[in-house]
């Protein structure tokens, strides 16, 4: 009996690797085909000499027979710089691979492009041909290259002027020192790796256009994910940022695009009978912490957006500001972000942020034609704090506060406690219906806006157009916010 058990289980381990064997037949008909997981891989803009981060290809045998691909080859890697690694083992060509039936194997490809010794951008193409039982199948590989001005560790030491022929690659610092002044012109765009920070000692003048702005943002060109699409451009804290020394005035930032550092610009005490600095149509988001965090310092802003930020968008303390036509909203959704309110305003002893304790003369902040809201619709939406007996100098006139209250001689002509009807304010619930990918945000105005027509007509007289340029006289009268609603 136990030789009859034996045996029957020879048999059964014996058909086991029959079916096994029957399963894993190597099949040499042409008619066998690979399918991909893109037909196309791409990489966003790269610039040149600079390595860019892994994509993955993967590669599938539908087919119930195995099949052996006598070669996978990348067609042109010396002139292209395209790499690839199949399944572990790396190298331009790649022979005598074997998948099962109805298996699968991994290709990761990166690409150095060599410097292109020209302007504008160029696309880079490549294939990685894979043949197999005389058939022959391409999948195509692209790349944007760039040509890139690098700085590492720089620092500008005298007046100096840069122009938007090409891109500026920022690693450690770009440093302006003391007395020293940096001019940047319409479509300069510089790109901060980790941790990178523009350091102003001296001043800044930059100056683009409303076609041509000038861009601060981090080196990521490429996206956390393709599916939902999300664009490392959007994700906070790529870069420190740009921050203001005690003892740099007359800063200028007009039609400037800054987002996704720990903080968009931090200026840090200093003498408020100077103008520290001025934002003129400018746009700064997506940080980690503050948009505009300034302390002690004398700020001017006309038809600038500050959105979306893990701690306060806006935090004032002490100093002097005015606000004329903007727009400071905060919709922040994102892992990893605590979102703790839109503005802070604080004349002197606490800041929130930092949790630091200052003595500063009793400030004073303007707020006209201008909007602030954010998720939480409620008093943390705005923060107005007095310390030492001392009342901070506050002014809303035309404006919409997202918040409930009512009007007195510090609040004249409020929109009180309403949605602003942004066009577009991301949720993840609404992944499906979203018109520009994951955590897009359009704070343009709808229609329906309570925002419309409310703007103070003497106040825009100063400012006629809007961040894009749009008349705020084109309808029955200017809207509150840096963007005029327009058909």
């Amino acid at each position: 009996m136990k030789f009859i058990g034996y045996f029957i289980a020879l048999l059964i381990s014996a058909s086991i690797l029959y079916a096994c064997d029957d399963d894993d037949n190597f099949s040499t008909s042409s008619d066998m085909r690979l399918t991909f997981s893109n037909d196309t891989v791409r990489f966003d803009t790269v610039f040149t000499t600079i390595g860019t981060a892994t994509k993955r290809l993967k590669v599938y045998n539908k087919n119930r027979d195995a099949l052996t691909i006598s070669s996978i080859e990348l067609m042109k890697p010396e002139e292209t710089g395209f790499r690839m690694n199949v399944d572990g083992e790396s190298g331009n060509t790649i022979n005598n691979v074997d998948i099962l039936g109805e298996d699968s194997l991994y290709i990761f490809v990166e690409v150095t492009i060599n410097p292109l010794n020209q302007n504008n951008p160029l696309l880079i193409s490549d294939s990685i041909r894979f043949r197999f039982n005389g058939v022959t199948q391409y999948v195509t590989l692209e790349a944007i290259g760039q040509d890139a001005i690098i700085w590492k560790s720089e620092s500008i030491t005298q007046e100096t002027t840069l122009t938007g022929e090409k891109p500026f690659l920022i690693y450690d610092y770009l440093r302006i020192e003391k007395d020293a002044v940096l001019n940047i012109e319409k479509n300069v765009r510089m790109y901060f790796h980790n941790n990178a920070v523009l350091d102003i000692q001296g001043r800044i003048n930059a100056q683009g256009t409303i076609d041509e702005p000038v861009i601060f943002r981090g080196d990521r060109m490429d996206n956390l994910f393709e599916s939902p699409r999300l664009p490392y451009d959007r994700i906070p804290g790529q870069w420190y940022g740009i921050r203001i020394a005690p003892d740099s005035y007359g800063n200028r930032f007009e039609n400037v695009r800054i987002r996704n550092g720990v903080y968009g610009v931090y200026a840090e005490p200093s003498d408020t009978s100077q103008v520290k600095a001025s934002f003129v149509n400018t746009i700064i988001q997506n940080t980690t912490k503050g948009v505009l965090h300034c302390i002690n310092s004398k700020i001017d802003a006309q038809n600038c957006l500050f959105a979306n930020s893990g701690e306060y968008t806006v935090n004032l303390v002490g100093g002097s500001y005015n606000f004329l036509h903007c727009t400071i909203a905060n919709y922040m959704i994102y892992n990893g972000t605590s979102r703790k309110g839109t503005v802070s305003v604080v004349n002197k002893g606490y800041d929130l942020a930092s949790n630091k304790e200052y003595t500063f003369a009793v400030g004073t902040c303007n707020f006209i034609s201008s909007i602030i809201s954010g998720l939480n619709r409620n008093s943390q939406d705005i923060y107005l704090n007095s310390s030492g007996g001392q009342v901070f100098n506050y002014y809303f006139l035309n404006s919409l506060l997202n918040i409930s209250g009512s009007d007195d001689g510090r609040f004249v002509n409020t929109v009180w406690n309403e949605n602003p009807s942004f066009k577009y304010i991301f949720s993840s619930n609404d992944t499906q219906n979203n018109p520009g990918g994951y955590f897009y945000y359009d704070f343009d105005l709808n229609e329906n806006s309570p925002a419309r027509n409310k703007a103070s007509r003497q106040y825009a007289a100063e400012l006629p157009e809007d961040i894009r340029g749009t008349s705020r006289r084109s309808d029955e009268a200017p809207d509150i916010g840096c963007y005029e609603w327009k058909n």
